[in-house]
C-alpha cells in the first residue's frame, strides 16, 4: 500500500514526521527535563553559603506590607537582610515601615523622594546599591508562601561559586474569573518554557521575581542604561544579559515556588503576552531563533497531523497513534509539573491553551510588534 502513495503525499507524510520528531525532542528534552530539575542543595560546608538581600520596591502597599513583612522578617533559619525602597507612596507605607524598622534590625529603608518616569527602575537601582549582601532576591510584595524552607532554598543554593543566577518559580493564586485562569496558565506556560531551556543550556527569564542574582552582574553590564525607556520589562532584560548556561539554577518545587495574589483583568493578561515578547526581542540572535524555531514548528504540527490523517486516508491510524501517543506523554508530565508546583484546577485547560492559543498569539504578536514598531518610530 506504500507503494500506491503519491509525491504529494510522501510529502506531507515526511513533513508531518519531521514536525513530530522536533515536537517530541522537545517534549521530553525541554518540558520533560523539568522533572528531573529539583531542589538540590550545593552546600558542601556551611561556610560556603553566601547571605541574601531580599529586595522588594513598593508604592502604596500599606496592606500588604502588614500582611507579609511580619513572616517575611521572621524566618530564624538562614542570615538574611530585607531592602525596602519606597517607590514614592502617598499612603502610609513609609511610616509602617518605620515602625518594623524599630522591631527588625534585618530590615533596611531607602525611598525616591519624588515621582519620576521610570520610577520602578529607578527604585531598582537604588535597592540594589542599598544592599549590603552579594546575592539580591527580587520579591514581589503581593507574594504568598513565603517562609524557612522558601527562603533557605536559595539561600543554600548561593554555596557554589560558579552561580550567578537561581531562577525559583513564579505563579498567580488561584482567584475566580475567566482573566484570572488565562493569566495562571500564560504565567506557568511562560515559566516552564524558560525553565526548559534554562536546562538545555539556552538561558533566560519571563519574570524578574522569585529570581535570585549576584547583584554585580547588574552593575557589570551597566544597570539598565538604555533598556531603562522599555515599557513592558524590568530586571528581566539585565538578569538576561549576564545569565549563561553554566552560572545558573533551577529551583522548581514547592518549596522555593511563590504565588502573587492580585487581581487580573484583561489588560494584565495583555501585559504578560506583551512583557514576554519584548523580552524576546532583548534576547541573543541564537536565543532568538531557538525560540522561533520552537514557535514556528508548534504552529505547523497540528495542521499537518490533521491534513496528514486526511490526505493519507489509507494510513491515517500512523499519524492518529503518534499524535494520541504524544498527548498522552504531554499530558503525564504537565501533571507531574503542576503538582510539584502547586499549580491545581488548570490541568486540562492548560493543555487546551498550550495546543490552540499558539494561533491567536501570532496575530497578536504581529499586531502588537506592529503597534509598537509605529508608536517607536513616530
Amino acid at each position: 500500500m506504500l507503494n500506491g502513495m503519491s509525491p504529494a503525499q510522501w510529502c506531507i507524510l515526511g513533513i508531518f514526521f519531521l514536525l513530530y520528531l522536533f515536537r517530541l525532542v522537545y517534549l521530553l528534552f525541554f518540558t520533560g527535563k523539568i522533572l528531573f530539575i529539583g531542589r538540590k542543595s550545593a552546600v558542601s560546608n556551611e561556610n560556603a553559603v553566601q547571605t541574601v538581600s531580599v529586595l522588594l520596591t513598593v508604592r502604596n502597599e500599606e496592606e500588604n506590607l502588614k500582611r507579609l513583612l511580619p513572616q517575611l522578617l521572621q524566618v530564624k533559619s538562614v542570615k538574611y537582610e530585607v531592602v525596602v525602597v519606597d517607590n514614592y507612596s502617598l499612603d502610609n507605607t513609609y511610616t509602617l515601615l518605620g515602625s518594623f524598622r524599630e522591631k527588625f534590625s534585618q530590615l533596611r529603608i531607602s525611598s525616591l523622594n519624588e515621582e519620576t518616569h521610570h520610577s520602578e527602575k529607578m527604585a531598582q537601582n537604588i535597592g540594589l546599591k542599598a544592599a549590603c549582601n552579594e546575592w539580591a532576591l527580587i520579591f514581589p510584595v503581593e507574594a504568598i508562601g513565603t517562609g524557612n524552607d522558601w527562603l533557605a532554598g536559595f539561600v543554600e543554593n548561593t554555596a557554589t561559586r560558579r552561580r550567578k543566577v537561581l531562577v525559583g518559580y513564579i505563579g498567580i493564586k488561584a482567584r475566580t474569573g475567566w482573566y484570572n485562569k488565562l493569566c495562571r496558565i500564560e504565567q506557568f506556560e511562560q515559566q516552564i518554557k524558560s525553565a526548559g531551556f534554562i536546562a538545555n543550556g539556552i538561558a533566560f527569564v519571563y519574570d524578574q521575581d522569585n529570581v535570585a542574582f549576584i547583584k554585580q552582574g547588574y552593575f557589570d553590564v551597566g544597570g539598565y542604561g538604555a533598556k531603562i525607556n522599555e515599557c513592558y520589562a524590568s530586571l528581566e532584560l539585565i538578569v538576561n544579559q549576564f545569565i549563561g548556561t553554566k552560572n545558573v539554577a533551577l529551583l522548581f518545587d514547592r518549596n522555593t515556588c511563590l504565588k502573587k495574589d492580585i487581581e487580573t483583568g484583561r489588560d494584565d493578561f495583555h501585559n504578560l503576552l506583551k512583557r514576554s515578547i519584548r523580552i524576546e526581542k532583548h534576547l541573543s540572535r541564537r536565543k532568538q531563533f531557538s525560540l522561533k524555531a520552537e514557535r514556528l514548528t508548534q504552529l505547523l504540527y497540528l495542521p499537518f497531523v490533521i491534513v496528514a490523517m486526511v490526505v493519507c486516508d489509507e494510513f491515517w491510524m500512523l499519524p492518529a497513534i503518534l499524535a494520541g501517543t504524544k498527548v498522552i506523554v504531554e499530558s503525564i508530565i504537565v501533571k507531574i509539573i503542576q503538582n510539584r508546583l502547586g499549580e491545581s484546577k488548570i490541568f486540562i485547560s492548560s493543555l487546551l491553551y498550550h495546543w490552540f492559543m499558539p494561533y491567536l498569539k501570532m496575530f497578536y504578536r504581529w499586531k502588537f510588534v506592529a503597534k509598537y514598531t509605529t508608536k517607536i518610530n513616530g
